[in-house]
C-alpha cells in the first residue's frame, strides 16, 4: 500500500484527539471546521480503518486510533526536530562543539557559562575537557578537540592552527601569609629559589615535565588550583591567575609577594583549528569570555613597584 498520509493529517489527528472535537482542532490549527473533517476522512480512506466514531456532533477516537497516538506524536516530533536542525545549520549553530581549556578560570564560571550555552541552544552537544594549558596545543593537534581555551605563552601554538587573544589575565605570586617569603619587605630573585615553588607540570614528550625556573626545589602539579591550595597551605609560593587568587586574596589565606615581577600579564587564549568551522555557538563563547577577561582578568588596583 503506498504511503499518502501527511504530517499535516498527523497534527489534525493528534489534535482532534487531544481536544475531543473537529471544531476544536480546527481552531487550535487555525484552519476551519470542514477542511480539519475532509482531511480526516481523507485519511481513513487512505488507511482503510476507522480513526473516530461519529455520534451526531460528538467525536470520539477508535481504539485504533488511541493505539496510534503515540506512533504519530513520534513522527510529529521528528519532524519539528529536522525542521529546527536545518534552521540552526541555516543560522550556523554548530551541533557539536568539543573544548579543552585550563583552569586560569574558576569552576563557577565555566558551569554558569554551561548552563547558559544550554539553555541559549538547547540542542547543542557539548564536550568540555581539563588539561594543562601546554597540553591544550597537543590535544588540538590529535583532533581531539575544536577548540582550546587557556593561559598560554607565544610560544604555545599548533600548525595549521589559528590563535585568538581574548583577553590578559594577571599571574600573582603569592604565598601564604604565615610563609618566610612574606614577611620580606622585597623580595629578591634569590629569595625565591631558595623556597620550593609550586609549578604546573604537564605530560610531553619524554614524560612528565615542568614549568622552568631557576629554583633549588620545584613541586610539580597539574593545576592552578592545586597550585593555590598548596600555597595557601603554606607549602611553597606559587605563579596563580588573579581570578583564581583574587577571593583569597581579599580573605587573607594568600598574599602577593613583594617581587618586582609579582604581577605578570598573560594572554588567555583560543586555539582553533583551521579545519574547524566555527559558528555562532562559538563565536558567542568567545564574546562572553572576553567580557569576563575584561572584567576580572586583571588585578584592580594591584600594586607596581619599580
Amino acid at each position: 500500500m503506498p504511503l499518502n498520509m501527511t504530517l499535516i493529517q498527523i497534527e489534525e489527528l493528534l489534535e482532534t484527539c487531544h481536544r475531543g472535537s473537529i471544531a476544536a482542532a480546527a481552531r487550535a490549527l487555525g484552519k476551519s471546521r470542514g477542511a480539519v473533517s475532509m482531511s480526516l476522512s481523507a485519511l481513513e480512506d487512505q488507511l482503510g480503518v476507522t480513526l473516530f466514531q461519529r455520534r451526531g456532533n460528538r467525536l470520539a477516537p477508535t481504539p485504533l486510533a488511541l493505539e496510534l497516538l503515540d506512533d504519530c506524536q513520534r513522527l510529529s516530533d521528528l519532524a519539528r526536530a529536522i525542521e529546527a536542525r536545518c534552521h540552526r545549520h541555516l543560522e550556523g549553530e554548530e551541533a557539536l562543539l568539543r573544548i579543552a581549556r585550563d583552569d586560569a578560570l574558576p569552576e563557577a564560571v565555566w558551569r554558569d557559562l554551561v548552563a547558559e550555552m544550554s539553555a541559549t541552544f538547547p540542542a547543542l552537544s557539548l564536550g568540555f575537557g581539563l588539561s594543562p594549558a601546554a597540553e591544550l596545543a597537543t590535544t588540538l593537534a590529535e583532533g581531539a578537540v575544536d577548540l582550546g581555551l587557556g593561559v598560554m605563552d607565544e610560544e604555545i601554538h599548533v600548525a595549521g592552527s589559528e590563535r585568538l587573544v581574548l583577553g590578559d589575565v594577571d599571574m600573582l605570586m603569592v604565598v601564604s601569609p604565615k610563609h618566610p617569603l612574606a614577611r620580606l619587605g622585597r623580595v629578591t630573585q634569590r629569595d625565591l629559589r631558595e623556597h620550593p615553588f609550586i609549578a604546573q607540570s604537564w605530560y610531553g614528550e619524554g614524560g612528565l615535565r615542568q614549568a622552568r625556573l631557576d629554583v633549588r626545589q620545584r613541586i610539580g602539579v597539574s593545576h592552578f588550583e592545586l597550585m593555590r591550595d598548596m600555597a595557601s597551605d603554606g607549602i611553597g609560593w606559587a605563579l596563580v591567575p588573579a581570578p583564581l587568587a583574587r577571593e583569597r586574596l581579599e580573605d587573607g589565606r594568600l598574599t602577593l609577594l613583594a617581587h618586582p615581577e609579582a604581577v605578570q600579564p598573560q594572554a588567555f587564549v583560543a586555539l582553533r583549528s583551521r579545519d574547524f568551522r566555527d559558528g555562532r555557538i562559538t563565536n558567542w563563547l568567545l564574546e562572553r569570555l572576553r567580557g569576563y577577561l575584561a572584567r576580572h582578568g586583571r588585578l584592580a588596583g594591584r600594586p607596581l613597584m619599580d
